[in-house]
């Protein structure tokens, strides 16, 4: 099974080409992380986990349900990380916690994807989007190559110190800057429910029309770039920057 984590596409569109490749399936943990599914997992069998690096390590919300869920002991578990740059410490992550789970950790690969996190960076263009996605393909169809012969991904070099750094990094960065304070609807809003929908922590409501965070938000970035009017900012970090709208390829 591919098990992933998306917020504007980036890791489904790498999740759903393995999917293909090996012959299995991909699913979000979205419905399990908010309860509306309960996962059923099986004994002695490939676990693949697709998710963003967030703060230099893979994403909070895949690690918390990886570690939720009753997994059987000895499955082999792959780790596929997208990243814009660098997955940072994230193959350090998935060993630790591939230990604590009682899996074969079988290797942690990167495919680089899109930037979305608009908050603080530029979005490229769709056509520089869509090349950076077309160079992925070769490198998500050799990892899936590897995966379905049964074999290691290549080992990691990641410091012990780097690790340290990243762990202490996501420990502050995660609950001081990932909040939902600054996002706001402006009057282009069309009450569409889009935003809604879309976030994989169900941490959005409506009110009077209009939506509304809760204190659930990972960052995701799926509310703010996948609104079909743009109507969503997050303080006036997001001011006319071009939205991110998923990968074309």
């Amino acid at each position: 099974m591919v098990l992933y984590f998306t917020g504007t596409g980036n890791s489904r569109f790498v999740a759903q080409n393995i999917a293909d490749i090996i012959g299995d399936k991909a699913v979000s943990i979205s419905g399990f992380i908010t309860k509306e599914e309960k996962p059923v997992f099986i004994a002695n069998e490939v676990y693949v986990f697709v998710a963003p690096c967030y703060v230099s390590s893979t994403a909070k919300a895949m690690v918390d349900f990886i570690m939720r869920s009753d997994f059987p002991k000895g499955i082999r578990a792959y780790f596929v990380i997208t990243s814009a740059s660098y997955m940072g410490a994230s193959a350090e992550t998935n060993k630790r916690l591939c230990l604590k789970k009682g899996f074969e950790y079988m290797g942690t690969a990167e495919v680089y994807m899109p930037q979305n996190y608009i908050v603080y960076f530029d979005m490229k263009s769709e056509e520089e989007n869509r090349s950076i996605v077309n160079d992925a393909i070769p490198v998500i169809k050799r990892f899936a190559g590897l995966i379905k012969d049964n074999k290691p991904f290549l080992p990691n070099k990641c410091h012990f110190g780097e690790y340290l750094a990243t762990n202490l990094a996501c420990r502050l960065f995660y609950p001081l800057f990932m909040k939902t304070g600054k996002f706001k609807a402006t009057e282009k809003c069309i009450s569409c429910r889009k935003c809604l929908d879309l976030c994989p922590l169900n941490n959005i409501s409506f009110n009077d029309g209009k939506p509304v965070w809760g204190n659930k938000c990972t960052h995701c970035m799926a509310c703010i770039n996948l609104c079909p009017v743009s109507a969503i900012e997050y303080g006036k970090n997001t001011a006319g920057k071009t939205r991110y709208k998923g990968p074309l390829s």
